[in-house]
């Protein structure tokens, strides 16, 4: 098993078997994933997340799609999930679960061969500078909330936006999930290709045992599983 980071919020995460692609926006090497079981995840609909035209392309392959609910340029074909928050769905050894987000559509828990991932879309805890006070507060309470109902669920990777425009307010999600879910690993994403903003994140973020995979730049493999 790898994790290849392709760009912004999108990861191919490959297993024996299976090709997972996540928020991916620009096309990933396909001669490396034509022979997998490929799945689509697009957790909403905005452009930096979900990718009609690559959407498309990959229907000429073994292609599942697993799509937020918001999402109203589908694929035709049988093989398309549409996730509400709290749907859930087992493709073979493949079993998934959508959560809430803080913006639009899902987020994404799912298990495959004795590993968990948690790709978080847009949920995230936004603080922006233009807010009012009750507007954070709410930004602040509807993440915890959420984050509450993944609570006690094992995770091994977990996709988590920590993102530049947010400044000095971008890392509170990383932070608050390590705190209260512990993942075994978690990788910021949402840069919107300002990688220099993850420069010496482990000294910003209380990791715990929490192992950090840091992307450096676009279509890079940040993990591999030794055999």
């Amino acid at each position: 098993m790898y994790i290849r980071h392709l760009a912004h919020s999108g990861f191919l995460v490959v297993h024996e078997k299976y090709a997972l692609l996540f928020d991916c926006i620009e096309e990933p090497d396909l001669e490396e994933i034509k022979d997998k079981d490929i799945v689509f995840f697009a957790s909403h609909s905005h452009k930096d997340h979900f990718s009609p035209d690559i959407a498309r392309k990959l229907s000429n392959y073994h292609t599942t799609y697993i799509l937020g609910y918001d999402i109203e340029d589908r694929i035709s074909t049988n093989r398309i999930w549409i996730m509400n928050p709290y749907d859930e769905v087992t493709l073979g050894a493949l079993y998934i679960k959508a959560f809430g987000s803080t913006d639009r559509g899902v987020s994404f828990y799912l298990r495959l061969d004795g590993k968990s991932y948690f790709h978080s879309g847009d949920l995230n805890w936004w603080h922006w500078k233009r807010m009012k006070e009750d507007e954070l507060a709410a930004e602040e309470s509807d993440f915890k909330n959420e984050l509450e109902k993944i609570r006690g669920l094992e995770i091994d990777f977990a996709f988590v936006p920590v993102d530049p425009r947010l400044e000095e307010f971008g890392l509170l999600a990383a932070d608050y999930f390590i705190k209260t879910l512990s993942p075994e690993h978690l990788v910021p994403m949402h840069s919107f290709g300002d990688y220099g903003y993850y420069n010496d994140l482990d000294k910003k973020i209380s990791l715990n045992d929490t192992v950090l995979l840091t992307p450096s730049g676009k279509n890079q493999i940040i993990f591999k599983e030794q055999p």
